[in-house]
């Protein structure tokens, strides 16, 4: 055990990446052998994929447990923010759903606006906080980031980890899953592109995880509406976004580079 615990407090980068690679295989071979489990919309699925989904923030949890500093980590990462312009970058993926939306209400294209209904929207809200964000987010952003950045800098840092998490996802295109429906080249460029904007708050929040929490919410949340709305199938959504995030997220690197070169003049 005590190998162990130095292996993990030499290489805590290994270390977290290997766990979370056994516990993702691990539930991976349980959806593959378990009928009714490729989908988390099941009774049976949803341990399964939540096995998956929080396995980074288990890994990080077993790293931290070995460093001796696991309360004090979780207290940063959900610690209060200062308040940052980089906060109002949750909104984003709300804004990029309703510009969609608006533009094809413009081309005259059907959206089935009855299809949502308030009583949807806590249950919405509940299911992709514990569905991605709260399962995820102390191990790609709270551990692994910052851990990359001291070494490649902030940008370096933001696409190995955005890397890193398409690569994660990558065998549920194996299985009959909701992300399948997605080309995977352009779920991988979104999640680029997310994990750029959450490096940017992670940069101006000391530590905590809390705004890239909600950010990872509200980018769940919006694919969920738009699903309901059945304005677009999911990947036809995630290409058309792809127009609006790309050269946001270039303008908002832009910003974020002035704004920090300015504070060192």
């Amino acid at each position: 055990m005590s190998k162990v615990n130095d292996f993990l407090v030499t290489y805590p980068v290994y270390g977290f990446l290997l766990i979370t690679l056994l516990v993702s295989l691990f539930s991976f071979m349980l959806m593959l052998k378990i009928p009714g489990a490729q989908s988390p919309e099941s009774l049976t699925g949803l341990p399964v994929w939540l096995i998956a989904i929080w396995s980074p923030n288990v890994a990080a949890i077993f790293i931290w447990i070995a460093q001796d500093k696991v309360m004090s980590s979780i207290r940063q990462a959900f610690s209060i923010p200062p308040f940052s312009w980089c906060m109002l970058l949750v909104f984003i993926p709300i804004l990029v759903a309703g510009l969609l939306l608006f533009i094809e209400a413009r081309k005259g294209h059907a959206i089935e606006w009855s299809n949502f209904k308030m009583s949807y929207l806590l249950p919405l809200l509940v299911i992709n906080l514990f569905m991605g964000p709260l399962g995820e987010e102390l191990g790609w952003r709270a551990l692994l980031y910052p851990t990359f950045k001291l070494s490649y800098g902030w940008m370096g840092a933001a696409l190995l980890v955005g890397v890193i998490w398409a690569l994660w996802h990558a065998p549920l295109w194996f299985l009959d899953s909701p992300q399948a429906k997605i080309p995977f080249w352009a779920f991988a460029v979104n999640v680029v592109l997310l994990s750029i904007l959450m490096s940017m708050i992670y940069n101006h929040s000391q530590g905590s995880i809390l705004v890239i929490v909600l950010l990872h919410l509200t980018f769940n949340f919006s694919l969920g509406v738009i699903d309901i709305l059945g304005s677009h199938s999911p990947g036809e959504f995630v290409i058309r976004s792809l127009y609006i995030y790309l050269p946001m997220v270039l303008i908002l690197v832009g910003i974020h580079e002035w704004t920090s070169t300015a504070k060192c003049l």
